[in-house]
């Protein structure tokens, strides 16, 4: 039975993949799984979405002294996602801040609502921080997928089983990461793992997936491990753990 994967960015992950569309592409171009490019496993990834759309209750939990469990609500479709926090970061307080991604075809939309004020948020910010987590707008807007030239360097394994490591070159490698490797699974298309370097090859974000949930036949994230490596190279990386509970 074909199953489907839907993870929010690695976005979060953002990826609603059938876990036979690189089946299905195989068939359709005339290749087998192991001739794709990197560019056609990239373009399953970020292409076959469903048209469902579905709301998460959630929580970002940062592993630092100081920082509370932080509750939200995120709706997830095709071209759209939402992401809704609350007052004090307490759940039973009306919501007091929005984010929204409308995503496109070379298109990342981003606009932040705070206190009755709409702000669009440009490239400039894309590296600032949400809501002082380990996510980052970047990291949901998800840009490297459609960086031109991405390459297959190995593939290895991956959260129980085979993936394509793809990396993926910034052509403005001073807007974001300099380069992002992402491990595409072989079995599921899903995107599983993520690290994102800088301009001196040095690690500063990780994602894993760390766990899936099952909705009338569709899968989804549960958990997903979030890591920020210091530039300097001296203080000790942070993280965040995203955990989502479907909304039934």
């Amino acid at each position: 039975m074909a199953k489907r994967i839907k993870i929010i960015s690695l976005i979060l992950i953002l990826n609603m993949v059938p876990l036979c569309a690189l089946c299905s592409f195989s068939q359709n171009s005339g290749k087998t799984s192991e001739e794709l490019s990197a560019a056609e496993i990239l373009s399953v990834v970020r292409n076959s979405y469903g048209d469902k759309s579905q709301t998460f209750r959630g929580e970002i939990r940062p592993r630092r002294i100081g920082f509370k469990l932080i509750p939200l609500n995120i709706t997830l479709s095709s071209k759209f996602i939402k992401l809704e926090f609350f007052e004090s970061n307490r759940s039973n307080m009306k919501i007091d801040e929005v984010i929204e991604f409308k995503i496109g075809a070379g298109k990342h939309e981003v606009t932040r609502i705070s206190g009755g004020i709409s702000e669009k948020i440009g490239p400039e910010k894309f590296n600032d921080r949400i809501r002082g987590t380990d996510l980052t707008y970047e990291d949901l807007v998800m840009r490297f997928i459609e960086w031109p030239s991405p390459k297959i360097v190995a593939i290895e394994k991956a959260k129980g089983g085979k993936a394509w490591k793809i990396r993926c070159a910034n052509p403005d490698a001073g807007k974001g990461y300099a380069f992002v490797d992402a491990w595409v699974s072989q079995r599921s298309g899903a995107l599983v793992r993520m690290n994102g370097y800088n301009a001196k090859n040095q690690l500063v974000k990780s994602f894993e997936v760390d766990s899936v949930q099952q909705h009338k036949g569709d899968w989804y994230l549960e958990m997903m491990n979030v890591r920020t490596y210091p530039a300097d190279g001296k203080s000790k990386p942070t993280s965040s753990f995203l955990k989502l509970e479907i909304e039934k």
